[in-house]
């Protein structure tokens, strides 16, 4: 089922629904629309957190070769999804242990192929889940954790040697 979902707020505000229309049309265009649907919100992290879990795979096939972060990523290593991503810098530092399958940008036979291949291989698919080690560590509330108890042991060694 395909209808139209809101679009990213920094997409929208660059490039109008250029992207998502160009997203549908081709849907469309490949004769897949029926097994394609554009979720309707921007979802909150909470709800992206969920979606992400209950992922058998999560696709990154970003343009960028410089994606400094992507949430998607740190969501589907947090909750222990299988990635297929391209190669940016933090796709490659978050997978490198083999939580996921790099492939090249711009290359749709090797994405197919990874997917493909993910999808198949379910003794590769639990390892990849399996090798998400860092899972408790990545995730935006842990991340968070740690800054906090961060700042506080320096507040703590200020206030000793000041004292």
């Amino acid at each position: 089922m395909s209808s139209r979902g809101e679009t990213d707020p920094r997409v929208l505000a660059r490039d109008g629904d250029r992207y998502r229309d160009s997203l549908v049309s081709l849907a469309e265009d490949l004769r897949v629309s029926d097994r394609v649907r554009f979720d309707l919100r921007y979802p909150c992290p909470a709800s992206l957190r969920r979606l992400v879990a209950r992922a058998e795979i999560v696709l990154l096939p970003y343009d960028s070769r410089d994606q400094v972060t992507s949430g998607v990523l740190v969501e589907a290593v947090a909750s222990r999804t299988p990635v297929v991503a391209t190669g940016f810098p933090h796709a490659v530092e978050l997978l490198s242990g083999g939580a996921g399958v790099l492939v090249n940008h711009r290359d749709p036979v090797s994405i197919a192929n990874a997917v493909r291949m993910v999808l198949s291989d379910r003794a590769m698919a639990a390892r990849m889940a399996a090798a998400a080690g860092v899972a408790g560590t990545v995730g935006w509330t842990s991340v968070a954790g740690e800054y906090s108890r961060l700042a506080a042991s320096l507040v703590r060694t200020a206030a000793a040697v000041v004292a």
